[in-house]
């Protein structure tokens, strides 16, 4: 009896390779899914709290780690959405099944990361209400960052420089937000999100979402 033949081993790609891959897989999320975008914008007000209020170095870190895990839930969701309509193009109550679940998945992130955000926010607000003439531009800063990363990834057919200059105003507001900034890893957290907004609007304009260039 013949045996059969091994399937052809994948090639090896480089680290700088996985990581391109991994930063179109959110790009192009960002700009097939309005989620994304709502929770890159979210994820920006988030970093900015984190960045200008009063709080400890672990309260600053849950902060983070909640907006990294919402990102992730959502690109999970995003793949497997995808994997669903491959194995099932037609409509299936089992397929059903496992997008709503992980939608709710995404859902539980969200509202944890909440929930955390206000646990976390009230009790600084005293503090953080003395010195708000210092955190004014920031927080201005933060909101401009927030609209620019939810508008950039957006589909639509805009001039090359309306998406340089929406990026150049979100980065404007990344500046302000870290002149008036008490921690760097927000300000850092909140840059990271602007500049997938910026590579989604770049994958958008290019028609690069649904297939990555190797």
């Amino acid at each position: 009896m013949a045996e059969e033949p091994r399937p052809a081993p994948s090639p090896r790609h480089t680290l700088a390779q996985s990581f391109r891959w991994a930063w179109a897989g959110l790009g192009g999320a960002a700009v097939r899914e309005r989620n994304m975008r709502l929770h890159l914008s979210l994820g920006i007000l988030a970093s900015a709290a984190a960045a200008l209020l009063p709080v400890s170095g672990a309260e600053r870190a849950l902060l983070l780690l909640a907006v990294a895990l919402v990102l992730a839930g959502e690109s999970a969701n995003s793949a497997l959405e995808a994997v669903v309509d491959i194995v099932s193009p037609a409509y299936s109550p089992k397929a059903r099944v496992a997008k709503d679940a992980a939608a709710g998945a995404v859902l539980a992130l969200a509202a944890g990361s909440a929930v955390l955000l206000l646990a976390v926010a009230v009790p600084a607000l005293p503090a953080a209400r003395e010195s708000w003439p210092s955190l004014l531009p920031g927080a201005a800063g933060a909101l401009v960052a927030s609209l620019a990363a939810g508008f950039l990834p957006a589909p639509g057919r805009r001039p090359a420089v309306a998406d340089l200059a929406i990026f150049l105003f979100g980065g404007a507001g990344i500046a302000a937000l870290a002149f008036s900034a008490e921690g760097a890893a927000g300000v850092l957290s909140a840059a990271l999100l602007l500049a997938v907004a910026g590579g989604a609007a770049v994958r958008r304009r290019r028609g690069r979402v649904d297939e990555y260039a190797l």
